[in-house]
């Protein structure tokens, strides 16, 4: 699968250079050198701006955005104003500027701008067979999908960019990799397609040692007939290897020396059967304080991802559906966890019934809320995609007993099974945590989704540490990974 950001189709883009008022809604901006292409989307919101209409008042400002209002007074911001006074008039527009003016009036206008500010959690409504939906504030149901921006980087796709980083002795990576446990430098890709050059998805790939015939690590393929293998991926582990490729009945072994790590090994298995039509899709959210930035807005989104795929993929394939929602130890749960479902409806109501709350230090429950995922759910036998999505803004509790040991298997586990970990990377995530969930999704054959601070909206986003990146709308980078997937 060519591992590439889809291209963008609600926004412009925008390459190393100033950009400008271009049309309505695209704000001016200046990006670094080193960054890619960052197009600034407009948000809905309501608020006071500049624009068109009757009536006159008094204050200073800047901003975009939609509202209505009256006022003599002075304010400052997108989407937002304060202000008080008398008249009436009607105004309608869009902009950005200052100005200072005196009179009396009263405004309605509407346009776009952005709009801060989450309430945490949607009404409650019906979870399903999972267990009891919380939620003790009602996000606001006036917000709009496709506000949130993000970015994606893959390092199966960027391999030599990722030992470099690997390699780089002045940098903490080293360090990172000690720490967590995970080393991917050993990397075998295995393409398997049929006698005709027809890729053969999720056939089951083993690879072992050449000597004793140990199993060392297994994965399947994706829908482009790749599996990626890592011998020693926790331990230090010699070759030479043999790769065994399975799908139904039929098999297919090949050898592979130490020298061939890294190149992609070609296997030719003429297999009896396609997977089934089925696409396994998981959402593993954390729903702590930190999260209360942006937990609606993504509520918000990831129910409408939901929608699009269900009514794209849905005529062709059997769309199964899994919410779950961690804190951390000591909170009002850790895992709240809800078995897969094909009743859309079911799911989007528990997705939308969460809030934020707990967790209190840095680090959370991430580790156990990856264990129930992979281990506590009825994942299809058969299927042309299993995609994991974890939501998240802090790491698991590195220095706890068990916690890595932890992670290992259940990484180890996913790449068996199939289950691609794809991280989101919300704000608050340090370097140590984007190391991590690079790790996880390298094991897994996933990718790397960061939000961006091109929204405006939550915290501070970390640039990561990667190539040039375009910036998407998030619902539209999901909704297209997930196609490419099937």
């Amino acid at each position: 699968m060519q591992r590439k950001t889809s291209q963008l189709r609600d926004v412009g883009k925008i390459l190393f250079s100033t950009c400008f008022l271009v049309v309505a809604g695209f704000v001016g901006c200046s990006a670094p050198e080193d960054e890619a292409e960052n197009p600034v989307v407009p948000q809905q919101g309501e608020g006071e701006g500049e624009g068109e209409g009757e009536g006159e008042g008094e204050g200073e400002g800047e901003g975009e955005g939609e509202g209505e209002g009256e006022g003599e007074g002075e304010g400052e911001g997108e989407g937002e104003g304060e202000g008080e006074g008398e008249g009436e008039g009607e105004g309608e527009g869009e902009g950005e500027g200052e100005g200072e003016g005196e009179g009396e009036g009263e405004g309605e206008g509407e346009g776009e701008g952005e709009s801060g500010g989450t309430d945490s959690g949607w009404e409650d409504g019906e979870a399903g067979d999972g267990g009891e939906v919380g939620g003790d504030e009602e996000t606001d149901p006036g917000l709009e999908p496709g506000q949130l921006t993000a970015g994606q980087w893959s390092d199966l796709d960027n391999w030599s960019f990722w030992l470099d980083l690997l390699g780089n002795e002045q940098s903490s990576w080293q360090a990172n990799e000690t720490s967590w446990g995970f080393f991917t430098r050993n990397r075998i890709p295995i393409d398997v397609s049929t006698s005709e050059g027809l890729p053969v998805a999720d056939a089951l790939v083993t690879l072992k040692n050449a000597t004793d015939e140990r199993v060392l690590w297994s994965a399947r393929t994706d829908n482009l007939g790749r599996a990626e293998l890592f011998p020693g991926l926790f331990s230090s582990e010699a070759g030479p290897f043999v790769a065994v490729a399975q799908a139904a009945s039929v098999s297919k072994s090949v050898e592979i020396a130490e020298s061939q790590l890294a190149e992609p090994v070609q296997v030719t298995l003429d297999a009896g059967s396609l997977p089934k039509n089925v696409l396994d899709l998981m959402f593993v959210v954390d729903t702590t304080g930190s999260m209360g930035d942006e937990l609606a807005y993504l509520q918000t989104e990831l129910g409408e991802v939901i929608q699009r795929v269900v009514e794209a993929q849905g005529q062709e394939l059997s769309v199964r559906l899994s919410v779950n929602f961690y804190r951390d130890l000591g909170d009002d749960y850790v895992v709240r966890s809800y078995p897969f479902t094909s009743n859309v409806e079911q799911a989007l109501q528990a997705l939308a019934a969460q809030n934020s709350d707990g967790g209190g230090d840095y680090e959370e429950a991430v580790d156990s809320a990856l264990r129930d995922a992979v281990f506590e759910h009825d994942w299809s036998d058969s299927a042309r995609a299993r995609l994991l999505f974890l939501v998240l803004d802090a790491p698991p509790h590195l220095t706890h007993q068990g916690v890595v040991q932890n992670l290992h298997v259940t990484t180890e586990a996913a790449a068996t099974k199939g289950i691609r970990i794809i991280p989101v990377a919300s704000s608050g995530v340090d370097k140590s945590t984007e190391f991590l969930l690079r790790f996880l999704d390298i094991a897994t054959n996933g990718t790397y989704v960061f939000l961006t601070n091109h929204s405006g909206i939550g915290g501070e986003h970390l640039e990561p540490t990667i190539g040039q990146y375009e910036v998407e709308l998030l619902r539209d980078l999901l909704v297209n990974l997930i196609s490419d997937a099937v």
